[in-house]
């Protein structure tokens, strides 16, 4: 066999395949326009002074054009690599048509000898394919541009497994078990029972493991047992004898176990039970081999045979670059300089192949395309008030290079009018609120959509800002400055103008809705009318931008940047500050309202219509003693009539009675249903300041009440040790209702320990003042023993009986029933 000879027959099919790429961007061809369609730079200038400024394109004068094509070189340098690989193959290897099998020396070598061939193919053919019409400078891209025709392989017998495919298991040793890997060969483990884990024994049931168990021994006591009778409003108490039987705990050691243990039941006391993964017989299938004894081979992955196999592929890296001639203007050389190789290729005039070279035609390395194009770059000198400039533009979309300032020096005038007027405006006091003298500059700036892209740039935070090649970089913060200063000035005058209005409107609103509904709608609709105070003011600013900038969508564009600079803080401050303070001195400097109790409160549910119902006459020698001894007989309405008229004439006597009947909600017309959230919280609202003016005069029942809303956090941080001790303060004289509220707290242990003894003390002391309620809490405490040795039923039912006569209707039903 010739290797020589069959790669040269072989390569001729896999050569054939193309290798430019889909994206590659073909040359462009060498255009010619009619004069009238090139595109001038004059043209462009103009367009963009129209476009871009409030200016007009006669302000630009020409003076002298000048139209080249520039010559340029671009070279296209591409390095072929030969590159050498070989990788390890086995019996799964399926040769193509054209590989050579040859000696295991010798498939390094055969590769090796095939270098410089498929260098010099490589290069004949990338030759061919850069002469082609209509190739594309940049059409072969980095990678392999000539893959191997041939490889050179050869396969030996596997001596790892000695062509059988197969190796003995490293784990069984051809077994197909191994030894149980939890008991290790010992077929029992040990016993994981609940409490065991081991040991033989667990804790007995009987006694839970503590080893001794609790039994009730019965004895006898003779007891004296207190009965308690009323009549004409006074009580008596006699004692007598009874027998009772009273339950004691006593504990022995449990017979069932020893010191708390007992024999496991798994493990019947051994603590070991049978392996469950081997099934007590030491041995598992191997888990290398799976149970079959043996492995399949690596190195020949089960095929018996292992070898190599070698060839050569050819690998190209492009790289470009541009040369322009010696005599070249500086400014083609500037052009050079910023445009990328790719960019200018794209932008030339015309671009065409001028000659390919190979080097080194023995083994060659490198071949060169050479490309000749053309650039066209046009020169304007022209006038701009009476100053001149020189521009340079380039390329077939004519970029510009310089613009000489012409464009920023149109605009700079402006630019100079409107930072004048910010300095005079500087001057003209701390109260001043006029803007029409910004307003005439800052349009002049703003007309040009050049200064408008600019600033809003800038304030994103773009490396370079908008039209960069046309204004420079300190006419661009420049231009910022002045606006978002003009900007910030017409914001804050207009404030001065508008915040004293705003306020006014938000305090008349707060004081017209506390007429008629309280100090907390008030705050509500006074907040409401200064924000609508704030969309008002951002109308008029619109308003205001919109006549001096020409439209509504340079106004609001204006005050997107306001916006972004930050520039109308201070004007809204202006605008919200003033109005929410007066907001909030209405809301806490406006007195409360009490509403009159014989009208329902604005948060009482409206599900079930109330029956109409006339007020209750007040007498004409009302006091607060009549009041005070009308409640306590029942006549809460009267009462509470009474107490209104009082409180209205201002009498001190009245206040501590009339906050607690509003406190507790009672005394109210209507059907008596369930107070909502709100409701208690409006009751407790009006209560409040009518309960601290009945404090100064120490009454009773502002004692009572200022104790309950600290015992309950009631518009108060909760204290219940401050509120008993107000509780106990009413008790001490006379109160009944505070009697009754120290029962309750002792007897529920509400904050504080339950006591029985306390709560039946003072239970003891309201019945006494002749309550009802607390006759059948008496009661209810003897039926469950709660104080005593033992329950009562007897006295708990005489008292009952009592307080069913006295009205209670709880009692009534007990008595009914036999049963609380």
């Amino acid at each position: 066999m010739n290797p020589s000879t069959d790669t040269a027959t072989d390569t001729q099919g896999s050569e054939d395949m193309p290798q430019a790429s889909a994206t590659a961007v073909t040359a462009p061809a060498p255009i010619k326009l009619d004069k009238e369609d090139v595109p001038t730079v004059l043209g462009k200038l103009r367009t963009l002074v129209q476009d871009k400024t409030r200016f007009e394109p006669h302000d630009i004068t020409p003076l002298a054009e000048e139209d080249v094509l520039q010559d340029f070189s671009l070279q296209a340098n591409y390095a072929l690599e030969a590159r050498f690989e070989q990788r390890v193959i086995n019996g799964y290897f399926a040769p193509a048509g054209n590989d050579c099998r040859c000696g295991s020396h010798e498939v390094g070598a055969l590769a090796h000898a095939q270098e410089k061939e498929r260098l010099r193919r490589a290069a004949g053919k990338l030759d061919n394919a850069l002469r082609q019409a209509g190739q594309a400078y940049n059409g072969v891209e980095a990678g392999v541009y000539l893959p191997h025709a041939v490889k050179y392989w050869h396969l030996d017998t596997c001596s790892n497994c000695s062509g059988k495919g197969r190796i003995g298991c490293h784990t069984c040793y051809g077994a197909t078990t191994e030894t149980c890997w939890n008991c290790h060969g010992g077929r029992t483990v040990s016993c994981d029972a609940y409490g065991c884990y081991g040991s033989g024994k667990v804790s007995c049931s009987y006694c839970s493991g503590s080893g001794t168990v609790s039994e009730q021994v019965t004895d006898y006591v003779t007891v004296q047992v207190p009965t308690t009778t009323y009549s004409n409003g006074s009580s008596h108490t006699s004692y007598h004898s009874e027998t009772r039987t009273q339950y004691r705990t006593e504990y022995r050691s449990c017979y069932h176990c020893s010191f708390g243990k007992v024999s496991c039941n798994t493990c019947h006391g051994s603590g070991n039970i049978n392996c469950g993964t081997c099934r007590a017989s030491g041995k598992v299938t191997c888990r290398t081999c799976s149970g079959v004894g043996d492995l399949r081979c690596n190195p020949c992955d089960g095929s018996g045979k292992v070898g190599k196999a070698a060839w050569v592929d050819v690998h190209v890296a492009p790289g470009y670059s541009v040369s322009l001639p010696k005599q070249a203007p500086d400014d083609a050389r500037r052009i050079r300089d910023k445009e990328s190789v790719h960019s200018l290729a794209a932008i030339s005039s015309s671009l065409a192949l001028a000659k390919v070279s190979i080097y080194n035609e023995d083994q060659p390395q490198e071949v060169d395309a050479l490309y000749g194009g053309k650039l066209r770059i046009v020169r304007l000198d022209a006038s701009c008030n009476a100053e001149k400039h020189h521009l340079v533009a380039y390329g077939t979309d004519l970029r510009w290079l310089t613009l000489d300032d012409i464009v920023e020096k149109l605009l700079r005038g402006d630019l100079k009018a409107l930072s004048d007027a910010l300095a005079g405006s500087a001057d003209d006091g701390l109260f001043s609120a006029h803007v029409q003298g910004l307003l005439t500059p800052l349009r002049d700036v703003a007309a040009s959509e050049l200064n408008a892209d600019v600033i809003e740039s800038v304030l994103s935070g773009d490396a370079d800002h908008a039209h960069v090649d046309v204004v420079s970089a300190d006419y661009a913060q420049n231009v910022r400055t002045c606006v978002l200063g003009a900007l910030r000035q017409v914001y804050t005058r207009l404030a001065k103008q508008f915040w004293w209005k705003s306020a006014l409107a938000a305090l008349a609103a707060a004081i017209a809705a506390w007429f008629f509904a309280g100090r907390g709608m008030a705050a509500l609709a006074g907040l409401l009318v200064t924000g609508a105070g704030y969309w008002l003011f951002n109308r008029k600013v619109k308003a205001v931008l919109s006549e001096a900038l020409g439209g509504e969508r340079q106004a609001e564009r204006a005050m997107g940047i306001a916006g972004k600079g930050r520039r109308n803080q201070l004007a809204q401050v202006l605008i919200l500050a003033p109005a929410s303070l007066a907001v909030l001195a209405a809301s806490y400097g406006l007195p409360v309202r009490v509403r009159p109790v014989s009208a329902p409160p604005q948060t009482a549910m409206a599900s079930a219509p109330v029956a109409p119902h006339a007020p209750a006459a007040v007498p004409q020698d009302a006091s607060s003693a009549k009041a005070v001894k009308l409640y306590e007989n029942g006549d809460k309405a009267q009462a509470l009539a009474m107490l209104e008229s009082l409180v209205g004439k201002g009498d001190a006597g009245a206040y501590g009675l009339y906050g607690w009947m509003l406190l507790m909600g009672e005394g109210k017309p209507g059907p008596i249903t369930a107070p909502t959230a709100q409701q208690r919280e409006a009751r407790q609202v009006a209560a409040k300041p009518l309960i601290g003016k009945g404090l100064v005069k120490n009454d009773s029942y502002a004692l009572t009440a200022k104790g309950v809303m600290l015992a309950e956090g009631w518009q108060e941080p909760r204290n219940m040790a401050r509120g008993l001790d107000l509780l106990k303060q009413a008790a001490n004289k006379g109160n009944a209702q505070a009697m009754h509220l120290l029962g309750l707290y002792h007897v529920r242990g509400y904050q504080i320990p339950v006591n029985h003894k306390e709560a039946r003390k003072w239970f003891t002391l309201a019945a006494d003042k002749g309550s009802a309620g607390d006759i059948y809490n008496l009661g209810l405490m003897d039926w469950e023993g709660a104080g005593l040795k033992r329950p009562d039923r007897a006295s708990a039912m005489q008292r009952w009986k009592i307080a069913a006569a006295m009205g209670e209707e709880r009692a009534v039903k007990a008595v009914a029933q036999g049963k609380p």
